[in-house]
């Protein structure tokens, strides 16, 4: 046999071994090994900027878990300004986030000093 004959044997060889099965108990741990880390929570600090005739509150800053939603945001404000209506609130003056919309991830992308400025108002405000 040739050496280009016994390379391509080997290769071969070696495919064989990529068909057999991985035993129960390996493919177990394998699958454990591979397990998602949870996102760490941690304090946000929020900032909060009436806009138009809404009422302003005080104190104006507030810390909320990374893992809170605007909705839940939408809530405590609601309830902190006494009002029967939910506000529309925006990030940085110009957008309306959705209600399932982690804090974190707004906090990581559109932070200000270390704060994540959040304007609210009664009535819709830009667009």
């Amino acid at each position: 046999m040739s050496q280009v004959e016994d390379d391509e044997n080997e290769e071969i060889n070696d495919l064989n071994i990529v068909d057999q099965k991985v035993p129960l108990s390996t493919s177990i741990i394998l699958d454990k090994s591979i397990v998602k880390k949870e996102p760490e929570i941690t304090k946000i600090t929020i900032r909060f900027q009436p806009i138009g005739s809404a009422k302003s509150i005080e104190p104006r800053v507030f810390k909320i878990s990374s893992n809170q939603t605007i909705s839940t945001l939408n809530k405590f404000l609601t309830k902190k300004l006494k009002s029967k209506e939910l506000l529309r609130l925006y990030v940085q003056n110009s957008f309306q986030p959705l209600p399932d919309e982690k804090i974190g991830d707004l906090y990581n992308l559109f932070k200000t000093n270390n704060e994540l400025i959040v304007t609210y108002c009664n009535t819709v405000a830009f667009g």
